[in-house]
C-alpha cells in the first residue's frame, strides 16, 4: 500500500498518540501489507482490499472487507 506524505504524517501522528507502548511498536514495524486501501468519493466510503485472494468474477467481492460500506455503516448507525 502507498500512501502520500498526508497520510504518512496522519498515520505518524495517530501512532505516537497510542498509549499501548507494544502495541505502537508493533505498528511501526509493519513495512508492507496484503491490504490495499479503497476510497470512494464519499468520505466515508472506505474499504480494505485483501490482495491475496484471487476474486473468482461473482457478483460478491471475496476479497473486500465491505461488499457496500456506506450501507453498512448507515445499517450500524441505526441499530446504535
Amino acid at each position: 500500500m502507498t500512501f502520500t506524505p498526508t497520510q504518512k504524517e496522519l498515520f505518524n501522528k495517530n501512532i505516537e498518540a497510542l498509549n499501548n507502548i507494544l502495541l505502537k511498536e508493533s505498528l511501526k514495524e509493519i513495512k508492507s501489507s496484503k491490504f490495499e486501501l479503497i476510497l470512494g468519493k464519499d468520505n466515508l466510503d472506505i474499504n480494505l482490499k485483501d490482495t491475496s485472494i484471487k476474486n473468482n468474477g461473482g457478483g460478491y467481492n471475496e476479497n473486500l472487507l465491505y461488499q457496500d460500506p456506506i450501507k453498512e455503516l448507515q445499517t450500524m448507525l441505526n441499530t446504535y
